[in-house]
């Protein structure tokens, strides 16, 4: 056999070989069952796609492959890109598609309104105009102005301590954050620099109430010396002076000392000896006696120095600062009478007649406002016209009267009652010194009257431990030349 016959029986035998292979070949293209390029499926095959890996709402829908080799999505609802609005599925927008809103319909003023890739609202583009009384967008309130401090800043955001509500907003401040903001005038502690002083009053605690308003309640109107102790709010007011309607004072408001000015005080205030006779006195806390109408008001002056406060007195020739005891006047002297009183100081004085009887009726406590008609008829000085005088007045020692004091001197300020302004001893005791000059009243109405213009004598009121009861009326006048001394004399004094 030769090679070329070799040769041709081979090549039919593999011929025949192949010609009996019977497996399908698959040739490229759709329809393959494989995914070529070009191609998001072929038949079954799904390269692991699913309806929620393609983004799509519906995650448990099924995916299918179309003869094309494109997903068939139809199971899978919708998705954000689609240009359909699922507000279902929490979309608010599609691409183009905006629902038919606009930056107007969205609260704002004007601008572009756009689709974010999330198929939310893109409101950058939108214009927001803060102090219309619109909310707008971010705005947190609008109250329809661009002040601050009421709750809706200038660039409309809520500012702490209030809370906003409505368009326009309505904004109202916190009570009880500790924040003292708007019409609240504190919260909690925060009492926003206020005290009682800064509030017109003379002293006391300001607190908060739970309203967030001040609880003036602790607070007084009353002053405190460091040297006398208290001095009473006397307020103003219009009172009948005797028995003549048409005789009207009007007062207007001071501070008269708690207590007359004892002999502790006297020397302490003074650096000067105790003037007082000890026999009638039970001790230094009693009144200061044996004192002129010179001796208290050079007292005055010398207390008001002492505080840093405006003398009130002038006398011709003295220097208060430097004034001795011993230059005091023992007999009638023509500079001493024609002191002068500045009205206007703040520093001590006696009170003026009119002054001490309104003080002494208790004012208008019984009717705050109204005209007094009737303290001037008081038999004493807190007399309600069914207590008794012994429990208000030291007096009447030597006599047979109900309340009469037994000891022959006076007593420690303070140890009876106080009348209805808390003031003591203004019956009884010792009498008190006045500014006014000893003479008569003018007839009718008079605004914080000083006293006549003309008199060798100045007034004294209220009685002594020595008197009988009927020196410690309110109305009781009693004159004495202004030089003159007595165990029976002392002083309170006032500010005004």
């Amino acid at each position: 056999m030769t090679n070329q016959t070799i040769l041709v029986t081979l090549l039919a035998t593999c011929l025949m070989m192949w010609s009996c292979d019977d497996t399908a070949k698959k040739t490229e293209g759709c329809g393959n069952g494989l995914v070529d390029v070009g191609e998001e499926c072929d038949d079954s095959e799904l390269q692991d796609a699913t309806c929620a890996s393609l983004g799509y709402y519906n995650i448990l829908g099924t995916l299918y492959c179309r003869a094309d080799c494109t997903f068939d999505v139809s199971d899978c609802g919708g998705h954000c890109g689609d240009s359909v609005v699922d507000l279902a599925d929490g979309e608010e927008c599609d691409g183009l598609n905006l629902s038919g809103n606009s930056c107007q319909t969205m609260g704002y003023i004007g601008g572009t309104l756009n689709c974010s890739a999330n198929c939310t609202y893109d409101l950058s583009g939108c214009t927001t105009i803060c102090g219309n009384g619109f909310l707008e967008g971010s705005e947190a309130c609008d109250d329809g102005d661009m002040n601050g401090d009421d709750g809706c800043s200038s660039t409309c955001v809520v500012e702490t301590g209030w809370e906003c509500t409505g368009t326009p907003s309505l904004c109202h401040a916190i009570c009880g954050d500790s924040l003292a903001v708007g019409d609240e005038e504190c919260d909690g502690d925060e009492l926003g620099g206020a005290t009682c002083e800064t509030l017109g009053y003379y002293g006391g605690t300001l607190d908060c109430l739970g309203t967030c308003l001040f609880d003036e309640s602790q607070c007084t109107m009353d002053r405190t010396s460091p040297n006398i102790g208290s001095l009473k709010h006397v307020p103003a007011g219009t009172f009948q002076r005797d028995d003549d309607p048409a005789n009207l004072s009007m007062v207007s408001a001071f501070h008269m000392s708690e207590f007359e000015i004892t002999r502790a005080q006297w020397i302490a205030v003074t650096g000067w000896a105790d003037p007082s006779n000890a026999m009638y006195s039970s001790g230094t806390g009693d009144p200061v006696q044996i004192v002129s109408w010179y001796d208290a008001i050079a007292f005055c002056n010398k207390l008001s120095l002492l505080e840093g406060l405006v003398p009130v007195y002038a006398v011709s020739g003295v220097n208060f600062n430097t004034l001795t005891y011993e230059q005091i006047p023992t007999a009638d002297d023509a500079n001493w009478n024609s002191a002068t009183a500045d009205w206007e100081a703040d520093g001590y004085r006696l009170p003026t007649e009119m002054e001490w009887m309104w003080a002494a009726m208790g004012a208008d406590t019984a009717a705050p406002g109204a005209t007094n008609t009737t303290g001037y008829t008081k038999a004493f000085a807190g007399s309600t016209g069914s207590n008794a005088i012994g429990d208000y007045a030291v007096f009447g020692y030597g006599t047979s009267e109900a309340g009469a004091t037994t000891m022959e001197h006076s007593n420690p300020p303070g140890s009876k009652l106080p009348n209805e302004l808390g003031l003591y001893d203004m019956s009884g005791n010792v009498w008190e010194w006045t500014w006014d000059l000893g003479d008569n009243w003018p007839a009718g109405g008079v605004t914080d009257y000083h006293g006549p213009t003309s008199g060798n004598y100045r007034e004294a009121h209220g009685g002594f431990w020595n008197n009988p009861s009927e020196f410690c009326t309110v109305a009781i006048r009693f004159n004495f030349p202004p030089y003159y001394e007595d165990y029976g004399v002392g002083f309170r004094v006032i500010r005004n």
